[in-house]
């Protein structure tokens, strides 16, 4: 069994400057729903990521700049539970980008947690990020379009 969560939100902003704040773990807490992540957005890199209320220790799986971002997450065995968080950024006519934001989770252990992941979601868990990036990006490429424009 598996359950797929997944969100898209166009961002005012190039791939470049989405991956710039969406790489940055270290200013995770300041804008998203993560509260922290310590580790690097670098292949093989392990994660500690503290969502509100828990921790958790994640892989980073897949690193292209620009592109995409992946890590996963395990209990003991990826049979018994693996949850695997993607995001691409694609290239939209204009400059802008289109950030996939999706989640997969397989296991056994699946289907005593599909009400948890389903009422995250529901409740804005996924779409909540995206906003919280969003935003961020979008007040960053704000302020450099300033000066420039200025000069």
């Amino acid at each position: 069994m598996s359950i797929v969560l997944a969100t898209t939100i166009d961002i005012a902003a190039t791939p470049e400057e989405v991956w710039e704040v969406l790489s940055d773990f270290s200013g995770y807490g300041e804008w998203s729903n993560f509260s922290r992540i310590d580790g690097e957005p670098e292949l093989g890199s392990a994660l500690k990521m503290r969502m509100p209320g828990f921790w958790f220790s994640s892989t980073v799986t897949a690193v292209t700049a620009g592109r995409e971002l992946q890590w996963s997450a395990k209990i003991l065995t990826a049979g018994l539970f693996l949850g695997e968080h993607n995001f691409t950024l694609e290239r939209l006519a204009g400059g802008s980008t289109r950030l996939h934001n999706t989640e997969t989770f397989s296991g056994s252990l699946t289907r005593p947690f599909e009400g948890f992941f389903a009422k995250n979601h529901n409740e804005g868990g996924y779409a909540a990020f995206n906003q919280a990036l969003k935003r961020r990006v979008e007040a960053r490429a704000a302020r450099t379009l300033v000066p420039a424009l200025a000069s």
